[in-house]
């Protein structure tokens, strides 16, 4: 019964569908399937086959916008459960979430946020397109522990070592922790510079974030 329903749900994300996307993630709730597994087997996989399909020149921006909107309708309907199932508790952390500069992509983003919140970590989500100045007097205004930064177009990723360049001229790079990730972010790219840890999803990244502080 679930490998159907994540077949389905993928397919929903893929033919642009939210009513359904959601519907399906409700019934997956209501059916007892692992939240996460709907996140990473539904989802998850079919950003990656759209993503495929706009790199390939076979699906377009107007169509790679629904299926992240299809996408997000479907996270909203697993929130409340995700959350039920986090953990009560003393905070393991705050952390500053932002999609770089010159990228308006939000959903892995915020599925790290939703699982983040959910292992217990405070979370400052302060959106997408943000300059590293902008990131940088965030972080310093809500005092967080950690910043992670999201970008899913390669013309975007120098932001991120453009950032971290940033805390190092402002003698600040001791202060804060930083993660990466995104679909063409990679565990080289960001050993190259100098960030504290990758994610390769949103699981990922909540262990990341937990090595990174200790926790």
């Amino acid at each position: 019964m679930s490998e159907a329903l994540l077949t389905d749900l993928r397919d929903a994300i893929v033919n642009l569908d939210e009513s359904r996307a959601r519907e399906l993630a409700s019934e997956g709730v209501g059916q007892g399937v692992d939240p996460l597994d709907m996140i990473q087997h539904g989802i998850r996989a079919a950003l990656d086959l759209v993503g495929e399909r706009f790199s390939a020149g076979t699906v377009f921006l107007p169509e790679l916008m629904l299926a992240a909107k299809a996408a997000d309708a479907a996270v909203a309907a697993l929130e409340p459960e995700l959350l039920k199932r986090g953990t009560r508790g003393k905070t393991l952390g705050k952390v500053l979430l932002a999609t770089v500069e010159g990228d308006l992509h939000d959903i892995g983003k915020n599925i790290l946020a939703l699982l983040m919140r959910s292992a217990g970590f405070e979370i400052v989500d302060i959106g997408v397109d943000k300059t590293s100045e902008m990131i940088l007097d965030a972080a310093k205004k809500n005092a967080v522990d950690l910043i992670g930064l999201s970008a899913l177009l390669t013309t975007t990723m120098p932001r991120m070592r453009e950032f971290i360049e940033l805390l190092e001229e402002s003698g600040l790079r001791d202060r804060f922790k930083v993660i990466v990730g995104g679909a063409p972010v990679t565990q080289e790219f960001a050993d190259s510079i100098g960030a504290d840890g990758y994610g390769a999803d949103g699981a990922a990244g909540v262990a990341v974030a937990r090595r990174s502080l200790g926790t």
